[in-house]
């Protein structure tokens, strides 16, 4: 089979590391700038980031029209819903997540850009002069208002959701939850495997089914309301799950992405 990669940089761990399994498994790797992708190709994987992430998608939509795949993991337009924080959060619904809010009446409250990533355009604001500055800084950009979780302040849990298993988990920490209350690792958080419960597992498989996700990163913090979805990440980084669970994840979503394309091949 021949896979197909859009990613700016062949040189991203993540990005690496599923050409390795790729090759490994036999099939053929291609890494497509996601800015030309004029090739074909059984199954697409997009890698796709911040910069010109609207070009990039317009781009994803046009090459898994004119490849010939047979399978993208995940495919536009069900990466795009999940990508965009506040339509995931409707199509989410009843699942349990952290409040939104029209306007701001009550602090803190956390402010986030809603196409951002890796921790970025996310911000916690305490009071009024606060949230002029955030938004001041995010002019022109979408934003969503979300209830600030106290008791989750500089930890959360990122799951790794393949089809119809959580394969790995792991519990992030900021250094200085006092100071920076992301737990992103981009940001400098560590990291830890953690189990999840039954009920927790439930609910980040539930979630990125809704969003009609065949793998994703699901985000949760565990509150006196239970465990609750903050975001589902449908371009997960693979580098710090790996390192963290010891398991080979790029692998698993390979092996995923060919039972996907056989059991299209069979029907």
């Amino acid at each position: 089979m021949k896979f197909l990669i859009l990613s700016r940089l062949s040189t991203l761990y993540s990005t690496r590391r599923l050409v390795q399994e790729i090759t490994s498994l036999g099939h053929e790797p291609l890494i497509v700038n996601p800015e030309s992708p004029e090739e074909t190709a059984e199954i697409l994987i997009p890698r796709l980031g911040n910069f010109r992430y609207e070009e990039s998608l317009a781009n994803l939509e046009k090459l898994q029209n004119t490849s010939g795949a047979k399978v993208t993991l995940n495919a536009m337009p069900f990466f795009h819903q999940a990508r965009h924080k506040k339509r995931a959060h409707e199509i989410l619904g009843t699942l349990p997540q952290p409040k939104i809010f029209n306007e701001v009446t009550t602090f803190p409250v956390v402010v986030k850009d809603c196409l951002s990533s890796q921790g970025e355009g996310v911000f916690l604001c305490k009071n009024h002069n606060e949230l002029s500055d955030c938004l001041m800084k995010l002019q022109g950009r979408e934003v969503l208002f979300q209830e600030f979780i106290a008791e989750s302040q500089g930890h959360d849990i990122r799951a790794f959701v393949i089809g119809q298993n959580v394969v790995a988990s792991m519990e992030r920490s900021s250094t200085n939850p006092l100071i920076e209350f992301r737990s992103n690792l981009s940001l400098g958080g560590t990291a830890k495997s953690v189990t999840l419960t039954a009920e927790e597992q439930d609910l980040c498989i539930a979630a990125v089914h809704r969003l009609g996700l065949d793998y994703a990163g699901v985000d949760l913090v565990r509150s006196h309301r239970g465990g609750l979805i903050l975001e589902v990440n449908p371009c997960p980084g693979l580098e710090g799950i790996e390192k963290c669970s010891q398991k080979n994840i790029a692998k698993e979503i390979v092996l995923y992405a060919e039972s996907l394309c056989r059991s299209h091949s069979q029907r």
